[in-house]
């Protein structure tokens, strides 16, 4: 499936399959009491290795707005479409981008979309905006051994594990890659796959 892109720096929409990933200054009032709810989960804080956030939602979206206005970050709301009607379900970025290499990170904070494959959309969407528009090499992640569901995700999407290591607070990290070269090739597999 093809990905549709509008973009500038301040207005991207990045569209594939049910999610619509749009930047962060397009999210009203209704996502970002969304975004700060998601912070504040315990649930989603410990699946990301943070404790909850106590930020107020003036200075969370303060701060996110200006995260995402630096030069080494990409970050979207990610909005299911599949209704016709759009509504936020999580965040996703790709932060520490250097020469051919970025960091990514998701939140699927609406629990209703939770193992329905959002996830997998959203990070397809993102990684064809790295490898195509911002000609990235080389994107890499990290999660915990204990979150099996974007373990499964990453992998459905090309990722590779890297390795595995025992944090100090005790909890297994699990760092995985994609290259440019091994996402080709899926690319071009998943096509020729949907031709048939």
């Amino acid at each position: 499936m093809a990905l549709m892109v509008a973009s500038t720096k301040t207005a991207t929409t990045l569209r594939r399959g049910r999610v619509a990933l749009k930047s962060l200054s397009e999210l009203d009032g209704a996502a970002w009491r969304r975004v700060h709810a998601h912070f504040r989960d315990p649930e989603i804080a410990h699946l990301n290795g943070t404790p909850p956030s106590r930020m107020p939602l003036w200075l969370l979206r303060r701060v996110l707005k200006a995260d995402s206005r630096r030069r080494d970050r990409e970050t979207f709301g990610i909005f299911d479409v599949s209704g016709g009607a759009e509504s936020y379900i999580g965040t996703i970025e790709l932060y520490d981008i250097r020469h051919d290499a970025a960091t990514l990170g998701i939140i699927i904070g609406e629990r209703s979309h939770w193992s329905r494959g959002f996830g997998s959309e959203a990070v397809a969407a993102l990684l064809e905006h790295a490898f195509t528009d911002l000609g990235l090499e080389r994107v890499t992640l990290s999660t915990f051994g204990d979150n099996e569901r974007a373990q499964a995700a990453f992998k459905k999407v090309g990722f590779y594990e890297k390795r595995r290591f025992l944090t100090p607070r005790g909890r297994v990290d699990v760092q995985m890659e994609l290259t440019r070269w091994a996402w080709l090739e899926q690319t071009a597999r998943e096509t020729s796959e949907h031709l048939a």
